[in-house]
């Protein structure tokens, strides 16, 4: 494995940190505890990894100060709100986390809760410690036989879930992307509105992302709606409950008690929650256990030296596609064609469609391949630091739509496995549109094997060149003769037809890249009639 520098940071510790200094050495990693953000800044730029834990904020100006070493920002737990994953994403950079690593610990932490909400455990410690011996004060409430809503059913809310229908609660839910059927079969009574399974609970538990979608999920408003007397534990992300709303609704007896893990700034020790009877608050120890440090450490180093060592993608948030070591020839292609297409089209692309077609494509996550082509395209309008991470986000960035389209059968033409790019732009108010087909054979060559409507098949060279012209005889002898006159050897050349503009295509790969002044010279030819000719340089 090759030089790199990984940083392990938020004291990762244990079999991770063992497993990362016996593949990289020990002056290949660099551990140690938060940084601030000006220490980030200052340091970032000798990192190839930066691996996190939920202490460090990893902003844009920490981001952009990484410069262009910096390939992974990976989180060891399940949230990475702590980290800028759109300015990541339009620097190429792979933001990982491990989702199931620390399950168990966040779902227990949250069974804990509830029943420290039910029992006013944390209030009755403290009152104990000062010497108080207030029994009548402290009855709770139990949870056999009451409702709980769990809102988002995913792994750690699903676990939840099965350890309180155990103790005998009915369970209602709110996921909009949960299937009505697992739900079923978990028999849980799956809701199509979050008001009303928060109208039926006595205690809701949370378990979703904090995006925009669930900032405030329990606003001020749905607090006061709910049913009198119920409990509320967050352990998912601070931000999702409306915190001074919640503060004073358990004040006010509205809400019987609340149990909060996780809140909308972190490190937080004072706050509308603060010194309220009947809430519970822990400094975010969802993950916070022997076992889920060293399972999150553990797979996060796995994941950072499987990407290195074989370029594998595991547990990435902004990556669009499923990574398959299949289809790595045909990326290859399709970034090729998107480069070769720049050129074509004649004018600036408004849209790029990646088809597939033939039965090795069925099952595959074909993503990467639409990524490919919009890579090969940026390049060749020479965007720097373009990558399959980032390619969607700077094309749609560029005003440039895509789509990827099925056709595993194969059913339209070419009817061997192949990628297609229809390319669209408009120049001059004129639009204007590019159709490239290309196939890997079995032995990995690669072939372009359509332009336009032409049926050609032609290999991959490093040096290309593309002519359009009147079909008639004597051009082939002639640009060979010019090529041949400055030394430019011809290693492969193939002719197709233009059946729609009676044109041809000529295709030619060339040993060497071809000169600006030979270009123009094929160009002013007039018994040649080239109406266009462009080179392309795929290793550039």
């Amino acid at each position: 494995m090759g030089k790199f520098v990984i940083a392990a940071l938020d004291n990762i510790k244990g079999g991770g940190l063992r497993l990362l200094r016996s593949h990289f050495g020990e002056d290949g990693v660099v551990s140690g505890g938060a940084f601030s953000e000006d220490e980030l800044i200052a340091r970032i730029s000798g990192f190839d990894a930066l691996l996190i834990r939920s202490a460090t904020h990893v902003t844009r100006r920490s981001i952009e100060a990484a410069g262009a070493r910096l390939r992974i920002i990976g989180r060891a737990g399940v949230g990475t709100d702590n980290i800028d994953k759109t300015a990541a994403t339009e620097r190429g950079i792979i933001v990982m986390n491990t989702p199931f690593g620390n399950t168990v610990s966040a779902a227990e932490q949250a069974i804990a809760l509830i029943f420290a909400a039910a029992r006013n455990t944390a209030r009755a410690d403290r009152l104990m410690q000062n010497g108080k011996w207030e029994k009548k004060s402290l009855i709770g409430s139990e949870v056999n036989g009451k409702t709980l809503a769990v809102i988002g059913l995913g792994k750690i809310g699903q676990h939840v879930m099965r350890v309180m229908q155990a103790a005998g609660m009915r369970i209602v839910a709110f996921d909009p992307f949960f299937p009505a059927e697992r739900a079923r079969e978990l028999k849980v009574e799956l809701l199509d509105d979050v008001d009303e399974a928060l109208a039926q609970a006595d205690f809701v538990t949370v378990h979703t992302p904090l995006t925009e979608q669930t900032r405030n999920l329990l606003s001020a408003d749905r607090i006061a709606r709910m049913k009198p007397g119920a409990r509320v534990v967050n352990c998912a992300r601070g931000g999702i409950v409306d915190e001074a709303a919640l503060a004073g609704a358990v004040r006010d007896g509205r809400v019987a008690a609340a149990g909060i893990d996780v809140f909308s700034s972190e490190p937080m020790t004072s706050g509308p929650l603060f010194g309220v009877d009947n809430i519970t608050l822990t400094p975010h120890l969802g993950a916070s256990t022997e076992e889920a440090e060293e399972r999150c450490g553990l797979q996060m180093a796995e994941q950072v030296i499987a990407y290195f060592r074989e370029g594998k993608i595991a547990n990435a948030v902004n990556v669009t596609y499923s990574p398959d070591p299949s289809l790595s020839a045909y990326a290859e292609l399709a970034a090729a064609m998107g480069r070769i297409a720049s050129f074509l089209v004649n004018a600036p692309i408004t849209e790029a469609d990646v088809r597939v077609g033939g039965g090795f494509f069925a099952d595959k996550d074909c993503g990467v391949l639409r990524c490919a082509a919009l890579k090969g395209i940026l390049g060749g309008y020479g965007v720097e630091g373009v990558n399959d991470i980032n390619a969607i986000f700077l094309a749609q960035q560029r005003g440039i739509r895509s789509e990827l389209i099925l056709s595993p059968d194969g059913s339209e033409p070419p009817r061997v496995d192949h990628i297609g790019l229809l390319v669209r732009g408009k120049a001059g108010g004129i639009a204007k549109e590019t159709l490239l087909a290309g196939t890997v054979y079995q032995d990995g060559r690669k072939r372009l094997i359509q332009i336009d409507d032409a049926d050609i098949e032609v290999r991959l060279d490093n040096h290309m060149l593309f002519l359009r012209y009147p079909d008639k005889p004597g051009v082939i002898g002639r640009v060979g003769t010019i090529l041949g006159d400055r030394g430019i050897n011809i290693e492969n050349m193939h002719v197709g037809i233009l059946k729609r503009l009676r044109k041809a295509s000529m295709v030619i790969g060339l040993g060497s890249a071809c000169p600006a002044d030979v270009l123009e010279t094929i160009r002013g030819d007039a018994k040649l009639e080239i109406e266009r000719i462009y080179s392309v340089n795929l290793l550039d």
